[in-house]
């Protein structure tokens, strides 16, 4: 925060000394100070390859049947943007796959996230979890049974349009006293919503406690992050050759990055989307993770399921991470993590 004396009279100057005097200590009390967080983010429609490299890369040889030739689809994903120009993609780390950008906040925040939607297929917008919003920015399209409220201005963008969705960070965004000190959440189109998540349009956001994020809104006590989504893509209306069991949009080994050091405090997201059919159970090989108080190495996820995961990363090695339904084994939902010496 900036405070300047230029163009004030002589008497009014004390009062602002005062005043900064007073905002610096708040800062330093709560060790937060309140940013303004911009996102420019497109819909756009893509070809997605669930399993790019054509092999099982944890079991060897080729993508069984019958997905040997049938883990190519049309999708639609939410890319970033460095500006609102729209021309030049931000940087993704590999492991995110098909989601959509981190969008990240400290307790305190305003976000705006610039959306244009650029997929021909359809109108689409961008609904939030775990943020406050008005109705003009919930990014859900319905009419309101009781009041008849009519849906918000950003319910619903057109090929082509555009909005600037504003939602806050404010104290019941927060961590809680027991929880670590930032959480995941989701955002997704919500027009259609089934079809829509499961045409690709869902991303993660995270959120920082007040006085705990860095610059970039990621927590200060965690040395790595990785979001990591369980959920079955359904391309051909249920048809198994259509039924993609992808972690991040990606079967039988085909996520890469989930990569870390030995010693490094590491943070699991890891969220849920889908059916009835996604009832998933993440199990880590090789280490155990902190959740809730409680030490484990697999962990309960429902659709819409956002879970929070500590590990310490001191056990060097290559290690599965998968989905341990049986069927869901059977289908490819795994990959691998690695911890480096």
């Amino acid at each position: 925060m900036h405070w300047t004396t230029r163009g004030l009279p002589q008497a009014a100057r004390p009062l602002l000394a005062v005043m900064a005097g007073a905002a610096v200590t708040l800062l330093g009390a709560t060790g937060a100070e309140a940013r303004t967080r911009n996102y420019y983010i497109q819909a756009e429609d893509v070809t997605w390859n669930f399993a790019p490299s054509g092999q099982d890369l944890l079991l060897g040889g080729p993508v069984p049947e019958p997905w040997t030739n049938s883990h190519i689809f049309q999708k639609t994903r939410y890319i970033e943007y460095t500006d609102g120009a729209f021309n030049r993609r931000k940087a993704q780390p590999e492991w995110l796959g098909v989601l959509g950008p981190i969008i990240r906040a400290e307790v305190g925040d305003t976000v705006i996230v610039h959306f244009r939607n650029g997929a021909r297929s359809g109108s689409y917008g961008m609904h939030p979890h775990g943020f406050r919003y008005t109705k003009d920015n919930e990014g859900a399209h319905y009419q309101g049974a009781n009041s008849g409220q009519p849906p918000g201005a950003g319910a619903e963008v057109p090929f082509g349009g555009s909005f600037d969705y504003v939602w806050e960070a404010d104290p019941d965004s927060s961590p809680g006293p027991g929880d670590p000190s930032s959480l995941v959440w989701w955002y997704h189109s919500h027009i259609s919503e089934s079809a829509e998540t499961n045409r690709g349009l869902l991303g993660p956001i995270v959120i920082t406690r007040a006085g705990s994020a860095r610059a970039d809104g990621s927590p200060k006590d965690v040395d790595r992050e990785f979001v990591t989504a369980f959920f079955i893509f359904n391309e051909l209306d249920g048809e198994e050759p259509g039924l993609m069991h992808a972690i991040n949009g990606r079967i039988f080994g085909n996520l890469k990055g989930l990569t870390m050091n030995a010693g490094e405090k590491v943070r699991w997201y890891v969220i849920g989307m889908g059916n009835e059919v996604d009832l998933h159970s993440p199990h880590w090989h090789g280490k155990t993770v902190r959740v809730g108080g409680s030490q484990t190495d697999v962990v309960n996820l429902l659709p819409a399921t956002m879970i929070t995961a500590d590990m310490n990363a001191d056990n060097t090695g290559e290690w599965m991470y998968h989905c341990h339904v049986s069927d869901h084994i059977a289908a490819g939902m795994y990959t691998s993590y690695q911890i480096l010496p």
